[in-house]
Order: structure tokens, then C-alpha cells, then sequence
């Protein structure tokens, strides 16, 4: 399919001026996904980025008149320019075509537009999870850049802050230091976000740094020889065979609180596999009651190892509780994506899916009295320690979580068994001193 490209005034209130005016931006479409880009370094006219909305009839009309029709000429310049752009490339893409529109004006010199150039590129290989992290980490460093909060209406996509980013004093590589990166670091504690939080965005920016010095020669000093981001350790929670049955056994007569119960349960039988794959499963995975899968976290990576999960009689009796009635080899097999939704519709589905699981999962766990805060991924956490208590390989927990190698597995099992050790000696200590 070929890409469309179109003037857009944005009439969201949110994105007016003060004095009532919308921006004026250019639109490509293109599968489905459209992406909207300023005009500012096209138009003859600034007085032109923004128009007023009694205005914008009467500068799309087929014949407008006077200054309109000034106006309507230089909008579709800008989009003659641009499909000309389209047309003249054999295989469509956002990253390319920006690079000719923009004239490479998002240079990496600025870490804000480097920030931007690499979450759309992200993006645009469907990684939309990991973009969503960089998005987090350049409002972050926009806010402590500017000393001043970003406040949006949830309704403003996140392409449509871009310009906002790009606005004001610049930073490029150059001031980012040892100094620079403690001074962030100490606000982003200060703002309240958590350990886990500050060491994403720091290694984020880390990453930022190697593209920008290796890929795209920019000359810094890297920083990061000398500062080093933090890794939380946070205890990753599993629960025990009795605390599970307690969820797998759990009334109800909801329909909703079945299918999360369910759903849970079916990702702690079929080995812990990830709320992102479930909602990915299709009919036809499902062979010689067999399901056969690539993770979706390793789809681009060189190797990707097919996982193999026997279907048990459990995990058939929630299958046939729930699978999609859909017609189709290619369908889904549960009810939580549609085959025609975009790439980034699949992923906020997903995102929304686990959401309402782990409000229900924590409901449920309440509800049969287990204390400790459950979530999605508990049934990843639980069924690898299960296993590895119950004599399971290490080799053979490694296959089935799908990890690259046997040290991801060690390390992902290690506080599991730091907790066992700490419980071993605490039934044991109590033996002892119950009676005293």
C-alpha cells in the first residue's frame, strides 16, 4: 500500500495556542500508522503554522479566495513535496522518508531529537514497549533540562509532543558528564521515582550514547566509564504449589474474574509464558496438542528458538473455555486482539489486558488470603522456582522460559533460591524453639 500524505490542523484544545490558534502539521499514512511532522523548516510564511478554526474551511475549500488561497497554495506545495518524496522511493518507510523531508534536520548533535530519531525508529520495528521507555526518558530529561513540568492531556498522542521536545535551550552529548548524570540521577530520586525507574532511564541514555558515538560519530566524551547505572534488586515474588491451587480453585460466578482467573492459570501451566505471547497465540500454534511459539521479546533477535509446551488438560479445558470462535487457521486463539488492529493497537490491547488480569489476579489472591502482592508475571516467577524445587534442570527451565542462555537463568533464579535457603532456616529455627 502505498503512503498518503495530507495537511492536518490539529483542533484539540489541548493543542491550541493561547490565542486560540491550531497547529498546522503535515500527515503520512502509511499501513495504518500515520505520523505527523512539523512544517516549519517548508513554509514560506511562519504566520502560517497556525491557523484559526473559523479559517480552516475556508482555506480547504476547492476554489478559497484572497490570503486563503495564498495559504492553500503553500500547504499543497508542502504536500506535492512530499508525495513526490513518497513516489520516488521503491520501498516505503518512516525513518527514510523523514530523512528526505527533514533534510536530516534531527541531528544527533541535540540528545532531544536523537531521542525522537531513535524511538521512532524503534517504533517502526514494531518494539513499541521499549519506545515507550525512551519516550519516558525524554520527558524526563526535558523536565529536569528545563526545570519545568510537562503537563498534557492524556488524549495528546505522544507524536504530537515531539515539537515541544525539540523547542528551546538544546543539549547535545557534549553536556551530558559524570556530573550531569549524578545531578539527574539525585532528581529523578527527588520526582519519586524508584530505583528500577532510574536505572531505565540511565541505561537508556546509555544506549542513546553508544548510537550516538558509534553509529553516528558524534564526538562526546562517553561518561559512562566512570558512572555506572544502578540495577534494582527487587525480590521477584513466587508463590507456593498450595498458594497457586488457592488461585486455580477459586469460585466464582463472574464471568470476568473466570476468564483473568484462567488466564493466569493458564500462563503458569503453559511454563510462565508472558501475557504478551497469550494474546499472540493463534490457532495455528496449536498442533498434536502441542503449542509451538516464538517469544515475541526475541522475534528480532538472530536466533530465535521455537519453544514447545505440551498442552495439558487443564490448559485444554480454559482453551476450550475460552477460545476465540473465530473462523481461521491465522486467528487468534483467545479474545484480546483483533487480526485487523495496527501494530500499536496490539500492543496498547496488550498493555490493557495485563492491567485489568493483575486487577483481578490481586482481587482473587485477597479473596483466598494471600498477603503478598501478585501479578502477571508471578506465574512466570512461580512456576520456574516450582520447577527448580521439584528437580527440574536448570537446562531444562532455561528452554521453557525461553532465555538465551543458562547464566539468564541462574541469575533469574537466584533470589528465588535465596528466598527457599531463608525459609529452610526459619522452619528450622522454629522447630527448635516452638516448644521452648
Amino acid at each position: 500500500m502505498i503512503a498518503t500524505a495530507r495537511i492536518y490542523v490539529q483542533k484539540s484544545p489541548s493543542r491550541k495556542t493561547n490565542d486560540q490558534l491550531c497547529p498546522v502539521r503535515l500527515c503520512v499514512t502509511h499501513n495504518r500508522k500515520r505520523r505527523y511532522y512539523s512544517i516549519k523548516e517548508k513554509i514560506k510564511n511562519d504566520g502560517w503554522l497556525f491557523i484559526k478554526v473559523e479559517d480552516v474551511s475556508k482555506i480547504m475549500n476547492k476554489c478559497p479566495r484572497g490570503k486563503y488561497r495564498d495559504i492553500k497554495f503553500e500547504y499543497d506545495r508542502i504536500v506535492d513535496e512530499s508525495k513526490a518524496l513518497i513516489n520516488d522511493m521503491s520501498v516505503f518507510s518512516f525513518g527514510k522518508f523523514e530523512e528526505m523531508f527533514l533534510n536530516k534536520m534531527r541531528s544527533w548533535d541535540n540528545i532531544f531529537s536523537a531521542l525522537i530519531d531513535h524511538i521512532q525508529g524503534l517504533k517502526s520495528e514494531g518494539r513499541f514497549g521499549y519506545a515507550s521507555s525512551f519516550e519516558s526518558t525524554l520527558r524526563a530529561i526535558k523536565e529536569f533540562h528545563t526545570k519545568k513540568k510537562l503537563t498534557y492531556n492524556d488524549t495528546v498522542k505522544v507524536e504530537d509532543r515531539y515539537d515541544d521536545y525539540l523547542s528551546g535551550k538544546e543539549l547535545g552529548f557534549v553536556d551530558i558528564n559524570y556530573t550531569w548524570l549524578k545531578k539527574f540521577e539525585r532528581w529523578l530520586y527527588e520526582d519519586g521515582k524508584a530505583k528500577s525507574t532510574v536505572g531505565v532511564y540511565m541505561r537508556n541514555i546509555r544506549v542513546l550514547f553508544n548510537l550516538a558515538i558509534k553509529k553516528h560519530k558524534i564526538k562526546a566524551e562517553y561518561p559512562f566509564l566512570e558512572y555506572h547505572p544502578k540495577t534494582a534488586s527487587g525480590r521477584k515474588l513466587a508463590l507456593s504449589v498450595y498458594q497457586i491451587r488457592l488461585i486455580a480453585d477459586y469460585k466464582t460466578n463472574d464471568p470476568v474474574e473466570i476468564f483473568y482467573r484462567d488466564l493466569f492459570m493458564f500462563s503458569f501451566l503453559a511454563n510462565g509464558m508472558n501475557l504478551s505471547d497469550i494474546a499472540r497465540l493463534k490457532h495455528s500454534n496449536l498442533s498434536d496438542k502441542t503449542i509451538r511459539f516464538v517469544r515475541e521479546k526475541t522475534k528480532n533477535k538472530d536466533q530465535q528458538d521455537e519453544i514447545f509446551i505440551p498442552i495439558s488438560q487443564q490448559m485444554q479445558t480454559i482453551i476450550n473455555r475460552h477460545s476465540s470462535k473465530a473462523v481461521g487457521h491465522d486467528a487468534y486463539l483467545f479474545p484480546i486482539l483483533k487480526q485487523e488492529s495496527t501494530d500499536q493497537k496490539k500492543y496498547l490491547d496488550i498493555k490493557q489486558f495485563t492491567k485489568m488480569l493483575n486487577k483481578y489476579l490481586r482481587k482473587i489472591a485477597k479473596a483466598v488470603g494471600i498477603t503478598e502482592r501478585v501479578s502477571s508475571y508471578t506465574a512466570r516467577h512461580s512456576w520456574a522456582t516450582i520447577s527448580k524445587n521439584s528437580g527440574a534442570s536448570t537446562e531444562f527451565i532455561k528452554e521453557q522460559l525461553g532465555h538465551s542462555n543458562v547464566i539468564v537463568t541462574e541469575n533469574y533464579l537466584k533470589s528465588f533460591e535465596e528466598n527457599t535457603r531463608k525459609e529452610h532456616s526459619e522452619k528450622i529455627e522454629d522447630q527448635i524453639y516452638s516448644h521452648g
